[in-house]
């Protein structure tokens, strides 16, 4: 849906970079809290709708379970997602162990509920930025060759197009091999033969879905993991979600340090116990195997049969080859943030990530918030929770500024 008669007819007071969970959360934060009538936002994103790269990624691994707990949702009331489990029922447990994680059917059927209540669909714009432009009063963006006028920018921007792979998986497809990304909208599991040895390779949350949803009756999985299986309940501990450890975080001074803070407290290539218990389970019926190792060589040895050859000796051949190595460490954004960063001499650490206020503005007229805002929010920036936090930062100086005036 796109609305240029709309835009072109008057500016905005917001516009959100990124429609995925954090920038509908903002979003949705911001008209609930009186910050924002519905035609003071414009939302950009490249997908098709608010959500749909969370849509296509969460579909493509096949998860059935979120690691957040049921507070954590598109809506600003805690409990609202409770309440709307009531009185349904699903083929499945609508919440698990620990701490009541919610269905994936359920949180987006909820999410869908809370995105229709507050009508953001009509204030979304299909495109990709290319640029942000930043006066002492305004700001713009350009995006399929027009320029969108607003008072602020809001940079919401996720990982989707920085995806990881590796330079043999590259090197590989290169010369034919049936090599795929399951965090590529492109993924199709419709493409596997249900007989065939699929290789899936990562260690983490989305390795180890993606093993489990793709493992069948005559379907061999091979798990290639880099690392032994890392059990956690969450990303990183949930003090991080308040003031029990981001109170002294806040006052470290230095990025450089907050930045070695966040990397040691993220509970990186982690699974929860109750995956892990499923892969077992797989093992046990000898529908999964798994190693721990490297891959240092991959030959596409004919149509149907790829080998691999992993650093301890053992040489696999599979019919098919499934990364699921998740993103790059590097801050997203791209060529667009450095080129913003650069013209309007906005402060960054060593990292490449933005140095911002306690209220997430890198300018007057610019706020971050998600992977872009982990320097003031912490490790659980990223996380379903931190969309919460960064939002509350927002509105609380919105609501302070405008009571100002």
């Amino acid at each position: 849906m796109s609305f240029f008669v709309s835009v072109r007819a008057r500016n905005s007071k917001f516009i959100i970079v990124g429609g995925g969970i954090h920038g509908a959360y903002l979003a949705i934060s911001l008209l609930k809290q009186g910050m924002a009538a519905l035609d003071d936002l414009i939302i950009i994103d490249p997908g098709d709708e608010p959500l749909s790269n969370w849509m296509a990624v969460t579909s493509n691994v096949g998860m059935d379970y979120l690691r957040s707990p049921k507070v954590h949702h598109l809506d600003t009331e805690p409990f609202s997602l409770k309440k709307f489990a009531r009185n349904r029922s699903y083929t499945r447990p609508l919440f698990i162990a620990p701490n009541d994680r919610p269905s994936l059917d359920l949180f987006n059927n909820h999410a869908g509920k809370v995105l229709e209540e507050s009508r953001i669909r009509e204030r979304f714009y299909h495109g990709l930025v290319s640029r942000v432009s930043l006066n002492k009063n305004s700001a713009s963006v350009s995006v399929n060759g027009e320029t969108l006028k607003s008072q602020y920018v809001i940079l919401s921007i996720g990982q989707g197009d920085n995806i990881n792979w590796p330079d043999w998986a590259l090197a590989a497809k290169q010369r034919g091999a049936p090599v795929t990304h399951v965090l590529e909208r492109s993924f199709s599991r419709l493409r596997l033969s249900d007989t065939a040895t699929v290789a899936v390779i990562g260690g983490g949350m989305s390795a180890v879905h993606t093993a489990i949803s793709l493992a069948g009756k005559d379907r061999m999985i091979l798990l290639l993991t880099p690392h032994a299986l890392r059990q956690h309940d969450y990303d990183s501990d949930p003090g991080w979600m308040g003031p029990k450890y981001l109170t002294l975080f806040r006052r470290i001074p230095n990025p450089k340090e907050r930045r070695s803070v966040i990397n040691e407290a993220r509970n990186t290539g982690s699974i929860t116990r109750d995956l892990k218990k499923k892969l077992l389970l797989l093992e046990k019926r000898n529908q999964c195997k798994v190693y721990t190792d490297s891959i240092v060589a991959c030959t596409h040895v004919s149509a149907s049969i790829t080998q691999i050859r992993l650093s301890g000796g053992d040489v696999f051949g599979v019919n098919q080859i499934v990364l699921a190595t998740g993103y790059n460490s590097t801050r997203p954004g791209g060529e667009m943030v450095d080129q913003l960063a650069s013209n309007y001499n906005l402060p960054c650490s060593e990292c490449g990530y933005p140095v911002t206020d306690v209220s997430l503005r890198w300018h007057n007229q610019l706020f971050v918030t998600g992977a872009l805002a982990e320097l003031v929010v912490g490790p659980a920036s990223r996380n379903i929770i931190g969309a919460r936090m960064a939002a509350e930062k927002i509105v609380r100086y919105l609501n302070l500024d405008s009571t100002n005036i």
